[in-house]
């Protein structure tokens, strides 16, 4: 065989060789992000957007299926759009009900949040590794008022809301209000953007105060928009028994900002909602109005709403 036919066999062998091997790789190393969250190569399946109005932020469910074709586990597509940046989350439970999470695009909005963006990752890969989904409660979510004490809040906010969503829980912030598994709605009402609920809970009757409002708050770096969302339960004279601020509608800067402001509202148990407000004076701070200050506008338009039904 002359010298040129040998060289170009060899490339011809070498090259099917290398074809050979970059196909091994594709199919076989894991290389994507889910492929390495279950250290092996994994395909999507069954993609079904997700419409359900108790979880706008979930976008789509679909399946995990590895090369023998045996299904690993649901996925679930999360997005949330902060100020300091947007995020779609992968969130998978796998058939022994473990969860794992997993970036799919994060989208920061400024300098301060690119810079904390390894950490971030870095909080996603240690915590959110195949843990069983009642452990996730024990996570560390405290937001703060840095970037990332803000995400790991969201994170964990997103990882729960899709495990709700797999175990087919419906949020029900009354229920927690109350305190109770079960209650009777006897009637739902509205008193302008006000909601009011007639409810028997343990043999009690309560109406039920739900109210939400948008403020400023500062967390440290500059003054944001958010809301917050309170209720109030009365009794049949009138006391105030309970209060809740559902965190995962808190908009505002969490940990212990959000404790400080909860317990601002804890201050009007054992009042009666006819009366004048506790003294629970809170004014705008230097860069915005503040949590404490929004909670007592959400009061003054609940009572200013029962004196007009009066």
């Amino acid at each position: 065989m002359k010298k040129e036919n040998l060289i170009l066999v060899s490339m011809v062998i070498l090259m099917t060789i290398i074809g050979v091997l970059v196909l091994l790789i594709q199919t076989t190393i894991p290389q994507t992000n889910l492929d390495k969250m279950f250290n092996q190569k994994v395909t999507i399946k069954n993609e079904t957007p997700i419409i359900d109005s108790e979880y706008t932020n979930l976008l789509e469910k679909s399946e995990l299926y590895n090369r023998k074709n045996k299904k690993v586990a649901d996925l679930y597509l999360i997005r949330t759009d902060h100020d300091y940046f947007y995020l779609e989350l992968y969130v998978a439970i796998d058939l022994n009900e473990k969860v794992y999470a997993i970036e799919k695009k994060m989208t920061t909005k400024d300098d301060t949040s690119e810079s904390y963006y390894p950490l971030v990752r870095e909080y996603l890969l240690k915590n959110y590794g195949g843990l069983y989904y009642e452990n996730v409660g024990y996570i560390d979510g405290a937001a703060g008022a840095t970037t990332i004490q803000v995400s790991r809040s969201i994170i964990k906010q997103s990882v729960t809301q899709v495990i709700n969503y797999h175990q087919g829980l419906v949020p029900d912030n009354i229920a927690d209000l109350l305190e109770v598994e079960r209650y009777t709605l006897n009637d739902e009402t509205k008193s302008g953007d006000i909601k009011v609920y007639d409810v028997v809970a343990n043999d009690i009757n309560y109406t039920v105060y739900e109210h939400e409002k948008i403020g400023s708050f500062y967390d440290g770096f500059k003054t944001h928009n958010g809301k917050i969302v309170v209720l109030l339960a009365v009794d049949e004279d009138g006391i105030i028994t309970n209060v809740s601020l559902p965190d995962d509608l808190y908009e505002h800067t969490g940990g212990n900002y959000y404790n400080q402001t909860l317990s601002h509202l804890e201050l009007i148990i054992g009042t009666n909602i006819n009366d004048p407000l506790v003294d629970m004076e809170t004014s705008p701070t230097t860069n915005s109005n503040g949590s404490k200050y929004l909670i007592n506008e959400i009061l003054i338009e609940i009572k200013e709403a029962l004196k007009w039904k009066k």
